[in-house]
């Protein structure tokens, strides 16, 4: 009876965050919410609708938190953040950004192409997917300048939230931009999606330079529910099978502990007890929320620099924009005057040279650049060496 009565009562702020009473739920919230149009360099429209203060903005600007998925999840969140607020130790408001689509869209379609990575240049296995590097493009770029000019916005403590196919677009954007917020909450990402790719090394792995060459750190939040792997016992899914199969609590909790690791990062994970996919989302907005906002919150110290790099070669490793400044020819014949060297020194020049590439591209500009490379090998009949 307590779970049911626990699900019912999760499942009633999920529908009360629904589209028909997000604007209601706001207006309790802040007292201002205003919605606008904004369009990506790719030509694809948004709704944005954002609740914020009307009174004169702190010296330092507004925190703000970004939510993807806002026909769900705007009210709700801007609900937490209200609650948050009336703390006599936290006294401070903020404002709140749903990125959403237009009257007659389909936010079902559009989030699995927006949340999504592409896996390569041929589709995905899963059709209607694989734009999150543009869609991180247009957040970056649009969205958040748009923001900065309409409201005075502390750039420190910017956080951007996302459940299930969200959560994998935010693990997406700290991997690849991690500069873009200062806080990261993954609920229940879908880390399963095309195989788990956002596990492998040549995705991820990316991150620690990134951290380093720009002296960066985040706070990062994982959160998943009890019965997102194991069959919720009260509420049995359609497809056990298919459930456990994703593991998804393993995935969570995993790559939680993969970011605890890294230099510069303050990752938390916590599994919430008796709730599955969709009824955890109130759960994971409340504790996203206090994680933002705690009073003993506070950012790590930034990953320290990269050691320096001997070159035992002669040939210079260069940085990821001289490398792609290159022509396709021009990066070959220095791939050619690598394969060439004896096999220390190429490993030790291969190894700098990754390391440039993941700490100034993204995993789609680097697998382009990847692709590239298969094609004039192919061309020119020849093949990679320790690449």
């Amino acid at each position: 009876m307590y779970r049911k009565l626990r699900f019912a009562v999760a499942a009633l702020v999920v529908v009360l965050s629904a589209p028909a009473h997000a604007e209601a739920s706001a207006r309790m919230a802040h007292e201002a919410i205003e919605t606008f149009a904004l369009t990506a360099a790719n030509g694809r429209p948004y709704e944005i609708v954002v609740a914020a203060p009307t009174g004169p903005a702190p010296a330092g600007g507004y925190p703000v938190v970004y939510v993807l998925d806002p026909h769900i999840m705007f009210g709700a969140m801007t609900e937490s953040v209200r609650l948050m607020a009336r703390r006599q130790d936290v006294g401070e408001q903020s404002v709140v950004v749903g990125i959403g689509y237009p009257a007659g869209a389909d936010p079902r379609k559009e989030r699995a192409v927006d949340y999504t990575p592409a896996y390569g240049s041929e589709p995905n296995k899963t059709p209607g997917t694989g734009g999150a590097e543009t869609f991180l493009a247009f957040v970056r770029d649009t969205l958040k300048p748009a923001i900065g000019k309409r409201w005075k916005i502390d750039g420190k403590r910017e956080m951007l939230f996302g459940h299930s196919l969200g959560g994998l677009f935010t693990l997406y954007a700290l991997v690849n931009r991690p500069d873009t917020f200062d806080t990261y909450v993954a609920a229940s990402p879908s880390i399963w999606f095309e195989g788990g790719m956002v596990k492998r090394g040549n995705f991820r792995g990316r991150l620690g330079p990134k951290m380093e060459t720009q002296g960066l750190s985040a706070r990062v939040l994982i959160t998943v529910g009890e019965y997102e792997q194991d069959p919720d016992p009260d509420f049995p899914p359609e497809s056990p099978r298919e459930l456990r199969q994703r593991t998804q609590v393993d995935n969570a909790r995993e790559y939680a502990g993969w970011l605890a690791g890294l230099p510069g990062i303050e990752a938390k994970f916590i599994a919430v007890d008796g709730l599955d996919h969709g009824s955890v989302i109130p759960a994971a907005i409340a504790h996203g929320v206090h994680f933002a906002y705690s009073r003993t919150a506070k950012m790590p110290a930034p990953a320290p620099k990269p050691a320096a790099f001997t070159n035992p070669t002669g040939i210079p490793v260069p940085d990821a924009p001289a490398y792609t400044r290159m022509t396709d020819e021009e990066r070959y014949r220095l791939r050619l005057r690598i394969r060439a060297l004896p096999e220390a020194q190429r490993k030790a020049w291969n190894d700098r040279f990754q390391y440039q590439l993941g700490a100034g591209l993204t995993y789609d500009q680097h697998r382009r650049l990847h692709e590239e490379r298969v094609r004039m090998d192919e061309k020119y009949g020849t093949a990679p060496v320790d690449e």
